[in-house]
């Protein structure tokens, strides 16, 4: 561990209270001089510190920034937990850690996505300071690449219900991948799965999840389908104990997915559900309406034919 880590460990440990310069030092047997060059340091890399003169320095308690030891201190499990200042995506670094033989569950967590990507390569504005970007590594027991929906399904169950528990919201999940708020895309899942050809299974998945926090500044394109989880700069909650939430009951639900609860609250949040939507069939565009979701996640819709069929995978679009 790095001098700065230790002093951002020592100043987490005693969150909302001041620590003077000289105690640090004698903390780490370093000097006051050296406290105060690592935490003008730690400042300009977007930790936040107030320092007082004649007083110390504290990290106050609505302080927002990346922390690997407020997160490990509000997990339930022993997940080994990365975290970047600065990524190309999340997903691309997980799939690069798998040659480190990672452990089930690992989390690699960034500040800053350049690179963030969601379903057909599509580009996930990550701007730096204002989301959470992440990506877990899960390795199935034996899990068959056709049941791999359920994956990202039990993801979202996971990721709504910690929003909404954590910060009394009120989410719901766009199918099949999406999670909205008050009308607007607050959150993307993309999950990746490496498979072994021979027997169909799934060796090792990496779950991306991309969640706008207190995102407020979104390019014009986006402005009227992007929200965020808080319209504020200071939050209620911090971005770490959102974090450990979703890592808690994503490990905890994909255990069992073959838990029936999982597709009831699926179903139950879901914002599609009597909404007419089009997509595209054979290239062409089918309008129709969502009738329901089945026990398997596919989406059971109408169309003006009166014909019913499941989508079992794909992309819809709504008709507002």
């Amino acid at each position: 561990m790095t001098t700065k880590e230790k002093i951002i460990s020592i100043l987490e440990e005693h969150k909302g209270s001041y620590l003077s310069g000289e105690d640090i030092g004698k903390k780490l047997n370093i000097s006051r001089a050296a406290v105060s060059k690592a935490i003008k340091e730690l400042k300009n890399n977007g930790y936040t510190i107030d320092s007082i003169n004649r007083k110390g320095h504290c990290i106050p308690h609505k302080s927002n920034t990346l922390s690997h030891i407020e997160i490990k201190k509000n997990l339930k499990f022993d997940n080994d937990i990365i975290i970047k200042d600065s990524v190309l995506s999340t997903n691309l670094d997980g799939k690069n850690y798998l040659l480190n033989n990672p452990k089930h569950g690992t989390v690699i967590v960034a500040n800053e996505q350049n690179d963030g990507r969601g379903r057909k390569g599509r580009k996930f504005f990550s701007p730096k300071n204002t989301g959470i970007y992440m990506s877990i590594i899960l390795k199935p027991h034996i899990l068959l690449l056709e049941n791999s929906l359920k994956i990202t399904i039990a993801t979202a169950v996971a990721i709504s219900k910690a929003i909404d528990a954590l910060c009394s919201k009120n989410t719901q999940i766009k199918w099949v991948n999406d999670i909205f708020l008050n009308n607007k895309k607050i959150c993307g899942i993309l999950t990746e799965a490496i498979t072994d050809f021979e027997t169909g299974s799934i060796e090792n998945i990496v779950i991306g999840i991309g969640i706008n926090f207190n995102t407020l500044d979104f390019p014009e394109e986006l402005s009227h389908i992007a929200g965020s989880i808080f319209s504020q700069r200071v939050t209620p909650v911090n971005r770490n104990q959102l974090i450990a939430h979703i890592v808690n009951n994503l490990m905890d639900i994909i255990e069992d997915l073959e838990n029936p609860e999982i597709i009831k609250i699926y179903r139950e949040k879901s914002f599609l559900i009597g909404k007419d939507i089009s997509f595209y069939e054979r290239d062409s565009v089918v309008e129709s309406t969502v009738l329901d979701i089945d026990s398997n996640g596919y989406l059971i819709v109408q169309d003006s034919n009166m014909i019913i069929r499941k989508l079992k995978s794909g992309e819809v679009s709504i008709k507002w």
